[in-house]
């Protein structure tokens, strides 16, 4: 059985020695996923300084920002900026994530082969008719990833009712006022109502953040097992692009079952890198980024041995 330690040692054996290629694909994969985005980005910054124009305080005047939101300018900022989301969304379908197949094909082929692979496999998904069945499989698991967000949100449900309580609460208590609100003053009314709210409102408080927190514990706990159990997707898809989407899913399942603690705690091996790379403002994720993925790639492959996949 594989340890956190012996991957991570055994990934970056392999890494060490094409390491500037594999931050060149990682540059090319983050600067391409990032395109759309950082479009979006341009734009806001572009349409702020209009609407401000130099005058923060005047931005919260009324008239002011009528005439500023509804200049030509900004009307078509506004446009532009729906349209590259709407790019964005398909972007991330029919590229973004297909090309992460390719960014996990090229840690297999850099793991398999004796020599450097390359910057080809990166877009390996796009060549020899592998398109279509990479595009299925990437989407059939960004949908079920979807699904089990919506179902891990229920977890909130209980919050939902404690703050429902709350508000109903607050109206009744003022109902219970109404009737004798002919022999009190505004302010008298309103007093006996907060000293009404008063008497509950720690109860709804403690209430209220016990099930937030289990509301939250419960979303982390469901969205974290789907995540890893569809963990070794692109790396299927990647050696198998025709596996088929509900094929490739079931034996990433199959492959991560009783494991996916230890590829959590994998990931939290990472955690350190990431923060050193924060301090660098991203720079050094180019080179965390493509460490991590040659240990998923030695993790995947130690599986299927394991499994004889």
């Amino acid at each position: 059985m594989w340890t956190c330690s012996d991957m991570k040692k055994a990934g970056w054996s392999k890494l060490s020695s094409t390491l500037w290629t594999a931050v060149l694909v990682t540059l090319i994969f983050v600067a391409v996923s990032g395109l759309f985005t950082g479009g979006q980005n341009i734009i806001n910054v572009i349409k702020y300084r209009i609407q401000f124009n130099g005058d923060f305080k005047s931005y919260f005047s009324d008239s002011y920002s009528n005439s500023i939101n509804s200049s030509p300018s900004v009307l078509i900022l506004n446009s532009l900026q729906g349209m590259i989301g709407f790019l964005t969304i398909g972007a991330a379908f029919f590229l973004i994530n297909p090309l992460g197949v390719g960014y996990a094909g090229w840690f297999l082929k850099n793991r398999q082969n004796e020599a450097p692979a390359g910057i080809n496999p990166l877009f390996s998904p796009f060549q020899g008719g592998r398109y279509m069945g990479i595009l299925s499989g990437t989407a059939w698991k960004y949908l079920w990833m979807l699904i089990w967000s919506f179902v891990a949100s229920l977890c909130f449900l209980p919050l939902y009712g404690v703050l429902i309580a709350g508000i109903f609460a607050i109206i009744f208590s003022k109902g219970s006022y109404s009737g004798s609100a002919v022999s009190m003053n505004q302010s008298e009314l309103l007093n006996r109502m907060w000293d009404s709210f008063q008497n509950v409102a720690s109860t709804f408080i403690i209430a209220a953040v016990i099930t937030f927190l289990l509301g939250l514990a419960g979303y982390i706990v469901i969205t974290l097992n789907r995540k890893y159990a569809y963990f070794f997707t692109d790396f299927i898809l990647a050696e198998n692009p025709t596996i088929g989407a509900k094929n490739a899913l079931d034996l990433s399942k199959r492959m991560t079952f009783g494991i996916k603690g230890k590829l959590f705690v994998l990931d939290l091996s990472f955690i350190g890198w990431w923060l050193l790379s924060s301090l660098t403002c991203g720079i050094l994720s180019l080179g965390v980024m493509p460490y991590t993925y040659a240990t998923y790639t030695e993790v995947y492959l130690d599986r299927k041995a394991e499994l004889h996949i």
